[in-house]
């Protein structure tokens, strides 16, 4: 029976508070959750990006080398995505080498699953919101095609583009303009059973067409706004043939328990 399983972490934003963001509670809650990953014995650790809060250069640069010495305590395999944050005041290539991650997408097999680790090259534009570019679709679309395992879809922005109600006017940030097409791309395959992301601050899922959506929150995000108290937000994700459970731990803990979608490759027409 294929089997996989992670512990999951998104938007840690290490450094200083910026509104919402406690970065400085950043330190001790990912000592916390370096120790319950040790517990939990994962196969890896998957972080969704946002490992820091853009300031300038140098300063981002020492709050990932601090977030990364993190890692040293733990011998868990770990890979991830890229963040917006992560590569603003700094190249993609330079944080991905400090990080220990490739710099554009990739993909491995680990558990009987293919696990994409999808960091499209983006912009942002205030007129559409954050746009990709066709090559990066173009290669999600042949990475899975090139497998024949289940697939898992990782990447830092959310593809569900649901909307909030009174979150329109800045939805177009949170979500990819482009989010139909890469739905399609993953539906269209019949191999996709999971996305996860982070990005949008929030705890979430939704299934589209039989492909479950989930949004990891931040670690470091507001629990409580009069005492400025951090979530602490970290999840364990186990995937087997019949279940993908998700046990979302923090000061707003919460359980997935949903069942995977056929993966058998559709009749060529």
């Amino acid at each position: 029976m294929a089997r996989f399983r992670a512990a999951i972490i998104s938007d840690v934003h290490y450094g200083p508070d910026i509104r919402d963001k406690l970065g400085s509670k950043a330190p001790r809650l990912m000592n916390a959750f370096i120790k319950a990953t040790k517990n939990y014995a994962p196969d890896m650790i998957i972080d969704l990006g946002d490992r820091i809060s853009a300031q300038n250069e140098d300063d981002d640069l020492k709050h990932l080398k601090s977030y990364c010495d993190h890692f040293n305590e733990v011998a868990t395999p770990y890979h991830g995505v890229i963040g917006n944050h992560d590569d603003k005041n700094m190249t993609r290539e330079l944080h991905a080498f400090f990080a220990g991650i490739p710099a554009q997408s990739y993909s491995i097999d680990e558990g009987g699953y293919h696990l994409v680790f999808w960091s499209p090259t983006r912009f942002v534009s205030p007129e559409i919101g954050i746009h990709i570019d066709q090559e990066s679709i173009d290669w999600l679309r042949d990475d899975i095609a090139a497998t024949d395992k289940p697939v898992l879809v990782f990447s830092h922005v959310p593809l569900d583009n649901l909307e909030e109600e009174g979150h329109r006017d800045v939805d177009k940030y949170f979500f990819w303009t482009q989010g139909d097409e890469v739905r399609r791309v993953l539906e269209d395959s019949g191999k996709v059973i999971m996305s996860m992301a982070g990005h949008r601050h929030r705890d979430r899922h939704r299934e589209i067409n039989g492909i479950h959506h989930i949004t990891i929150n931040s670690m470091v995000d507001t629990w409580k706004q009069h005492y400025r108290v951090p979530r602490g937000t970290y999840a364990f994700l186990e995937v087997t043939d019949d279940r993908i459970l998700i046990q979302v731990k923090g000061k707003t803990p919460r359980v997935y328990d949903l069942k995977p979608k056929d993966t058998a490759p559709a009749p060529k027409i």
